[in-house]
């Protein structure tokens, strides 16, 4: 199994340049399947939205998948791949309302992470305590895709690494 590459946006950066770049760098050495973009907390949303409208395109069009953090209606108005949330008992009806798009969930628990998987969670990951373990159980027994963020542990299991990059 090919193990695929999950970039996330840094917690702050001057300008899209700057990130797009970054982006780009991790993308010389080794093919990078998807990009988490958030918000920073207390961040100009306004000015973010630039930003996130100019690196869409310009991922989409290396084949990076471009998901943003907890805004579906932000997603699906700039043309994300899709979403990232955490674990919330509607994710039934969220699915529904972004079928087109992909789902991504963070869960806090085994429980969680087969409720959401049932829901139709196009991937999962962990948060919390045991997040390796959790990783390495869903990805064993499970068919939909599970994301883990880089403990520098070799996972072969998992379908992507999540790594944080810096500008």
């Amino acid at each position: 199994m090919k193990q695929g590459l999950y970039l996330i946006s840094p917690d702050t950066f001057e300008n899209a340049a700057d990130l797009l770049n970054a982006v780009k760098n991790f993308a010389k050495d080794q093919t990078v399947d998807a990009f988490l973009y958030t918000f920073p907390d207390g961040a100009d949303k306004n000015g973010h939205l630039n930003v996130l409208k100019k690196l869409i395109p310009a991922l989409q069009a290396q084949n990076i998948a471009v998901l943003l953090k907890d805004d579906v209606d932000t997603a699906v108005k700039t043309g994300c791949d899709g979403v990232q949330v955490d674990y919330a008992p509607h994710l039934s009806e969220l699915r529904k309302k972004i079928p087109d798009i992909a789902l991504g969930v963070v869960c806090s628990s085994r429980h969680e992470a087969m409720t959401a998987g049932e829901a139709g969670a196009d991937y999962i990951a962990f948060s919390g305590e045991n997040i390796l373990q959790n990783t390495l159980w869903w990805a064993e027994l499970f068919n939909v895709p599970a994301v883990l963020v880089d403990t520098g542990t070799p996972c072969p299991n998992v379908d992507f690494i999540a790594k944080k990059i810096s500008v």
